[in-house]
């Protein structure tokens, strides 16, 4: 029997085992936060108090909970352990993308979460609880808002309890609904995403399973609703200390794992970028590493070649979505080989790929180019209310993941695009990915996007989008020059822009939607 199916059959599931060793270990050090140490006893007693008020207020097995609280604050794993012990679902309120720096969504755009998942009660904080009461009371079903020092006229407060007020757990079905994660992604339309606690469960434990240094410590600076929540759940279900900031700055993110000694970290690729411009111009004592997993846009080989020499054999390479979980990834000795670094890795291996003919889903063979089809216990139930877009992305199991790529003789997946992503421009077909691998190489690019813009006739045009490295400066001719040269002329950008940072989307990757409204409103 395997990991995940030994936690399925245990009440409460990954939640239960955590709490446990939280329980057997009170004293130690559990969650860092804001300069504040949140024991395991400590966290063990807000789990349970949660439960205890989640379960009074009528929370159960297919319930749902809406999470608005601080960004990656100790809430948002207390909120979700307390729903999961009661076979109840989380939907996270405040933001669809994982760059916290962003706004917090519109009380609209987060009332029509709470009105499409039908959340049963509203978990918040001191900070958040007016907008949860205004939310609540925009609701005709006015579910209870509760959480911890929330004392609203009407809330019901949470406070600590000990496990055994909490009683006998029943086991929950592995097929009731665990999270609804809300992505904006590529469209900009806000997508409900159902993951069931069979999903959560087999992604905590297959992720666990690799968390084999002594005391691990995992730094989180990108948000817990997204990539890095089971990341963190993993390393406390393993008895390790979960270190949270608030968002991603790479000065702040190298001190503190110099300072706590960090073991592992997982940051968008954009952001590994940063951290290793910053490690270079300021070093850091690194050397309690063992794991910086990336993941998001199409990793540059010239820039993952910088940052392996920066931060040594720890990069791990990460590809996967949130519909479809972990898919593949490149390990840190894989990173060594030039050759490989322009894949994203080989399969995990409770995750099958396969390439397909993206109009007859016929599957193809090993060397061409066709659309990446995943199965695994991690893929998602399909999208909230849309019947019609889960049918078109689920067959018989597999993910229509929407990527182009293609798979080598020995097993490495080589990804080229998002079949929404290529431009068709003087009869080529432009994978925006390859050309953004050539301008990466340029030594001064930091960062970059390209993308299609549409003009008034419907032509499409190549448009890019660069971060310069600090104080480069970069002339258009040259990278239309480089490309022209590397590629075609075709895939030279027509159009080029110079920002500070790149937006992202709720994946970590460039959000070209934003960018091709800055290109066609020009």
């Amino acid at each position: 029997m395997g990991a995940a199916e030994d936690r399925r059959a245990i009440p409460g599931g990954y939640a239960a085992g955590i709490r446990s060793l939280l329980d057997a270990a009170p004293d130690r050090p559990a969650v860092h936060w804001r300069g504040r140490v949140v024991s395991a006893g400590e966290l063990a007693g807000a789990v349970a108090g949660a439960a205890r008020t989640l379960r009074g207020l009528g929370v159960g097995p297919g319930g749902v909970v809406g999470v608005l609280v601080a960004p990656n604050s100790p809430d948002m794993l207390v909120a979700r352990y307390a729903a999961h012990l009661l076979g109840a679902a989380v939907t996270y309120l405040r933001s669809t993308n994982p760059g916290t720096t962003v706004p917090v969504l519109s009380p609209e755009a987060q009332l029509r979460i709470l009105l499409d998942s039908s959340a049963d009660v509203l978990f918040t904080d001191t900070a958040n609880a007016g907008r949860a009461q205004d939310l609540a009371e925009r609701m005709s079903r006015r579910p209870p808002v509760t959480g911890f020092g929330v004392g609203a006229p009407g809330a019901v407060p949470v406070d600590p309890a000990d496990r055994r007020d909490l009683g006998t757990l029943t086991p929950a079905d592995p097929q009731t609904l665990a999270a609804i994660v809300f992505t904006s992604g590529s469209t900009g339309h806000p997508k409900g995403i159902r993951l069931s606690m069979r999903a959560w469960d087999s992604l905590v434990s297959a992720t666990a399973a690799a968390v084999t240094e002594p005391d691990p410590r995992i730094l989180v600076v990108t948000p817990l609703s997204h990539t890095a929540g089971p990341m963190a759940d993993a390393v406390l279900a393993v008895g390790g200390t979960v270190f949270l900031h608030e968002e991603f700055d790479p000065a702040r993110a190298l001190r503190a794992v110099a300072e706590h000694r960090i073991t592992r970290t997982f940051m968008a690729t954009p952001h590994l970028y940063r951290a290793a411009d910053h490690a270079r111009a300021e070093p850091a004592d690194l050397s309690s590493l063992r794991q910086l997993i990336y993941s998001g846009s199409a990793a540059a080989p010239a820039r993952i070649e910088e940052a392996a020499a920066v931060f040594g054999p720890v990069l791990v390479q990460g590809y996967g979505t949130t519909e479809g979980g972990r898919i593949t990834m490149l390990d840190p000795g894989e990173h060594q080989d030039p050759h490989l670094r322009s894949t994203v890795g080989r399969t995990f291996p409770e995750t099958e790929v396969k390439v397909c003919d993206p109009h007859s889903g016929a599957g193809l063979a090993v060397g061409l180019t066709g659309e990446v089809w995943v199965r695994s216990p991690h893929v998602m139930d399909g999208y909230l209310g849309d019947p019609a877009l889960t049918a078109q992305v689920l067959r018989d199991g597999w993910y229509r993941t929407g990527d182009i790529g293609r798979l080598d003789e020995r097993g490495y997946l080589h990804l080229l695009d998002r079949v929404a992503d290529m431009v068709k421009t003087a009869g080529v077909k432009v994978y925006p990915a390859v050309v953004e691998r050539e301008i990466a190489a340029l030594p001064d690019v930091a960062h970059v996007a390209v993308y299609g813009v549409r003009d008034a006739d419907h032509v499409e045009h190549v448009h890019a989008a660069i971060v310069p490295r600090p104080g480069a400066r970069i002339r258009p001719d040259t990278v239309r020059s480089h490309i022209s040269a590397a590629l075609s002329a075709a895939h030279a950008p027509e159009e080029i822009r110079f920002l500070e940072e790149l937006p992202l989307n709720d994946s970590g990757k460039p959000d070209k939607r934003r960018l091709r409204l800055l290109g066609s409103a020009r």
